[in-house]
Parts: structure tokens; C-alpha cells; sequence
């Protein structure tokens, strides 16, 4: 799963972001709050983050949703969004936060993968990964087998 756990630290008064398994098409936001204690207590939290490129927001949201007001979580993350990318484009990353009057932000860059290589003898064209050999157009399920370069027919069950 294609991750961004983006982290407030009330003591330290920071984000902290760390990315997992970044897809070259999507990356679900993890946006949590977290202070010494077990139970983090929030004084008129707000917060919010936008997903630039090129200058340009292209996601983005404010918390807490009307009439909500966050109070306290046990929770590591309070909210999650679905982000959708583009492969091998630069991002950056608004993440704002305010709580007990003060405020914290941080801008992060970076940019998505292409997809993995699916075989060693495999190249890439710009937008996709090919085989050497062309997919057979006779109807028929193949699977590529690296060894002989060819496409076989998939074994059935």
C-alpha cells in the first residue's frame, strides 16, 4: 500500500514525513498528531495540506470538517486521504497545522516512481514498460516467460 504518514509533533513543534511504498499513481495521506502523552489533547486544532505541481494545488483539504471540533485522539492518525499522482512528476507537499495558537508548516518535494521492471530483459518507452517479444493477438491468456524471451500460453488448472 502506497503511503504518506505526515506527523505533528507538538514537542518538538514538526512534521515529520516519511513515505511507504510510493505508487507511481496513488499514495493514501496519513495526517496524525502526536505530544508525550498517550492521549493527545487538542485546543482548537486546525489544519490542513495541499498537493502541488507545478505551482498549481491539485488536492487539497481543511480540517476539521463544519461543526466538528477535534478535542483529544488515542489515535495515531485522524484523517486519511486518497491521493491521486502521475508517474516520474515532481510533487510538493503543504502540510499546516494550528493548535493552542501556534502553528506549524512544512513544505515537502518529491517525486513518484516509474513502475518496477517487471523482467530484466524488459525496456521502458516513456509511459510503459515492453517485451521484447509482442503479446500474441490471438485471444488467448499468456504469461511472459524470461528464460526462452517469449510469451507462453498461461498453464490451466
Amino acid at each position: 500500500m502506497s503511503k504518506i504518514l505526515a506527523t505533528d509533533r507538538f514537542e518538538t513543534q514538526n512534521w515529520e514525513v516519511t513515505f511507504d511504498n510510493l505508487d507511481p499513481n496513488y499514495a493514501d495521506l496519513f495526517i496524525g498528531f502526536t505530544d508525550d502523552a498517550p492521549v493527545v489533547e487538542f485546543k482548537d486544532l486546525k489544519f490542513s495540506f495541499e498537493l502541488r505541481q507545478d505551482g498549481e494545488v491539485v488536492a487539497g483539504k481543511a480540517y476539521p470538517p463544519a461543526n466538528t471540533k477535534y478535542v483529544r485522539s488515542d489515535q495515531t492518525y485522524l484523517v486519511v486521504e486518497r491521493l491521486n499522482l502521475s508517474m516520474e512528476t515532481d510533487y510538493e507537499l503543504y502540510l499546516w497545522a494550528e493548535n493552542d495558537g501556534q502553528s506549524f508548516e512544512k513544505t515537502i518535494s518529491f517525486t513518484t516512481p516509474r513502475p518496477a521492471q517487471p523482467y530484466p530483459s524488459w525496456t521502458w518507452d516513456g509511459e510503459r514498460w515492453n517485451s521484447p517479444a509482442e503479446y500474441p493477438a490471438d485471444g488467448g491468456d499468456y504469461v511472459w516467460d524470461e528464460d526462452s524471451q517469449e510469451w507462453i500460453p498461461e498453464p490451466t488448472e
